[in-house]
């Protein structure tokens, strides 16, 4: 700031002299030009002020130039201050959202790592032993095994195709589901919290999506098919049910669930989201004639290993008759 000032007093001190020197010379000019002065009189003093006229013209010209490139030069720099305050403005956002997005990723893995916590702290009763308690996956194994014994006694296996027995059949189940699948609150709660986290947090359905993929990684098979039952019984878990309907990486791992393909229907009844059928086994990438040529070169295979164990099952015993012999000699 100081050097800013020092240079404007600089400019004027310059400026001020050089006008001064202007006006000396053009009055020593005219002096000399008028030489030799025989009066002096108000006419001949007004004459010669007179002849300061086009001086004084140049000087406002050149003035009013100077205040046009004053007008200039200060729109010019407002420009570049608020282009500066722009890429201020900027950086300010990109940093807050650098924090942003640092700050939740790292509230989302701790998070992770609680529900993970909560798993392996969770904790039931085995059903009519009291002194036993499951814990961990183990719980939920158990408490899936249950339910499926509970609802084959039934003996409801295909959805109906009348809707008030769709009705029925999915009241049935929910039923069933309710008696057997204990709502483990912390569990529970820490992953619904872990989805509100995702949906409040992230400013993009792709950032939803990598975010799903990331939770669908860290969950078995047990796991998503308790929370499958969760979100059939819980109405309040529209974030679980979306999730479950629109992440591609958990319809994945939901199609190769044990979950039958009547239960995914009353689910679909139920909030009309819609779930993949359960696949049984998985598609392999050869075609029909690569896959019989694989099968041939297999026996092949096998054929040559039993050839390899007979001839070396024929030398053993044709090196003990040998021993033998060479032993009774």
């Amino acid at each position: 700031m100081r050097a800013k000032e020092s240079n404007v007093m600089s400019f004027l001190a310059w400026a001020t002299s050089g006008l001064l020197l202007v006006f000396a010379l053009y009055t020593a000019g005219v002096l000399y030009a008028t030489r030799p002065i025989a009066e002096f009189s108000v006419a001949k003093a007004a004459s010669f002020a007179d002849s300061y006229g086009a001086l004084t013209s140049l000087f406002a010209g050149l003035g009013f130039i100077g205040l046009l490139a004053t007008i200039f030069l200060q729109r010019e720099e407002l420009k570049l201050n608020r282009q500066e305050l722009e890429e201020t403005r900027k950086e300010i956002a990109a940093q807050s959202k650098t924090l942003k997005r640092q700050r939740f990723e790292g509230v989302f893995y701790r998070m992770i790592e609680l529900y993970k916590t909560n798993l392996k702290e969770l904790s039931i009763r085995r059903f009519g032993i009291e002194a036993e308690r499951l814990e961990g996956i183990n719980a939920l194994s158990y408490l899936i095994d249950r339910f499926n014994n509970e609802w084959n006694e039934k003996d409801l296996n295909d959805f109906p195709a009348d809707s008030k027995m769709q009705v029925a059949f999915t009241h049935a189940l929910v039923r069933c589901a309710r008696s057997v699948f204990v709502r483990q609150v912390r569990y529970v709660e820490t992953l619904n919290s872990i989805l509100e986290l995702i949906e409040n947090e992230t400013e993009s359905d792709e950032q939803v999506h990598i975010h799903w993929q990331i939770l669908a990684s860290q969950l078995t098979a047990y796991e998503i098919t308790y929370l499958f039952y969760q979100s059939l019984i819980t109405p309040d878990f529209s974030l679980l049910r979306e999730m479950l309907s629109r992440s591609q990486a958990f319809r994945s791992r939901v199609e190769m669930l044990r979950v039958p393909d009547s239960h995914r229907k009353a689910w679909e009844l139920l909030y009309h989201l819609q779930l993949p059928l359960r696949r049984a086994q998985y598609k392999s990438p050869m075609d029909q004639d690569q896959i019989k040529g694989a099968k041939r070169e297999i026996r092949q295979i096998r054929r040559h290993i039993r050839d390899a164990k007979k001839r070396r099952r024929v030398q053993d015993e044709t090196v003990e008759s040998q021993l033998d012999a060479d032993m009774q000699a």
